[in-house]
């Protein structure tokens, strides 16, 4: 079976480049896209402490000089478009996981190249020249290890792992919250039993991860930290339904707790709603007791909507329907019913 080579592109903080990209005079500024809530910062904004998901009324506080700048919807699909048909010229096995980011599979085209990094190095040029944007690229034998290599050296640089070797060596140093789907709730239980660099891992089996942490967790933890990732590159995969959910290894057993835990799940799923350009008319939560018992409760909004307000008030009336908040050993909050909103693009006459 001839060894995989796929390519994880990342627009270095798309929605800022691209304000930057129509008004020069905002370049080297501390700048945020977004009104509410920072959709993206630019890396001058970042050096202050501010992240995506935080309000802009927290970034102002961390950058007084922090310029905001609304969110412009058409003019990221259109450059999206432009880069994604650029991409779909190399080949067809691509995977499209947002506006600003994909997976390609190239490895029945990599020996066309002089190298690997020669072919990245290309593809950065060609988007470049065509958007004015810069990317960064995660070459690996996966898509786990290319999506981890992306953010190796960002921005505009290039990273790749070979094998399962490499990928070991360079991982086994790093804190665990570098592999996908360790959030910061996880990085705190695997500190209880003094996991907190990668290799910590490796002295426990799969069978007692498992038995820690679940099925689906403790196998993610065994694998993922092995640089190991069956998962195929979809094209144009549709997305039904976005959401998290956290297991917990003592029961939570009050209503403070889990709507805490909740409130930070909700906050999450949001993100990727306006990450993805998704509007959701279904949200439903999830919780399940030490016994197994499983309760769920969804509210079917009237149209599709990515307005927060509404959302919000639409989790807040399901919560208000649950009754037991004892021995909850699970909680999960997820969007579905999902769309796209696609714009027209402009065309203008000479």
């Amino acid at each position: 079976m001839k060894n995989r080579v796929i390519i994880h592109y990342d627009m270095d903080s798309f929605y800022a480049s691209v304000e930057i990209n129509q008004k020069p005079s905002l370049k080297g500024k501390p700048l945020v896209v977004g009104e509410g809530v920072v959709t993206t910062a630019s890396y001058e904004a970042r050096k202050f402490g501010i992240k995506s998901a935080m309000s802009v009324y927290e970034a102002k506080k961390l950058c007084p000089g922090l310029i905001t700048v609304p969110v412009n919807k058409v003019l990221y699909y259109e450059t999206s478009e432009m880069i994604q048909n650029l991409v779909k010229k190399i080949t067809k096995k691509v995977e499209f996981i947002a506006l600003d980011e994909g997976f390609i599979d190239v490895t029945e085209i990599i020996s066309k190249y002089e190298t690997k990094e020669k072919f990245g190095r290309l593809f950065q040029e060609r988007i470049k020249k065509l958007t004015g944007l810069t990317c960064s690229i995660g070459i690996g034998y996966n898509k786990l290890t290319a999506k981890i290599a992306s953010d190796i050296n960002k921005p505009f640089g290039i990273f790749i792992f070979n094998n399962e070797i490499e990928f070991i060596q360079y991982i086994k140093e790093k804190p665990i919250k570098i592999i996908p789907g360790v959030g910061k709730k996880l990085c705190e239980n695997l500190k209880k039993i003094s996991i907190e660099k990668v290799k910590d891992i490796y002295t426990y089996s799969h069978y007692e991860l498992v038995k820690k942490f679940g099925d689906s967790r403790g196998a993610m933890l065994y694998y993922f930290t092995r640089g190991i990732d069956d998962s195929e590159v979809e094209f144009e995969k549709k997305t039904h339904s976005i959401g998290h959910e956290n297991t917990y290894r003592y029961s939570l057993n009050s209503e403070e707790d889990i709507k805490r835990e909740l409130d930070e799940l909700f906050q999450r799923v949001y993100v990727r709603l306006i990450e993805e350009e998704l509007f959701c008319k279904t949200i439903t939560l999830k919780i399940k007791t030490d016994n197994f018992k499983t309760i769920t409760r969804s509210y079917t909004f009237n149209r599709p909507t990515s307005d927060r307000v509404m959302l919000n008030n639409g989790y807040e009336n399901l919560f208000g329907e649950i009754e037991n908040f004892n021995n909850i050993r699970l909680v999960g909050v997820s969007f579905g019913n999902l769309s796209k909103k696609y714009f027209e693009q402009l065309r203008f006459k000479n």
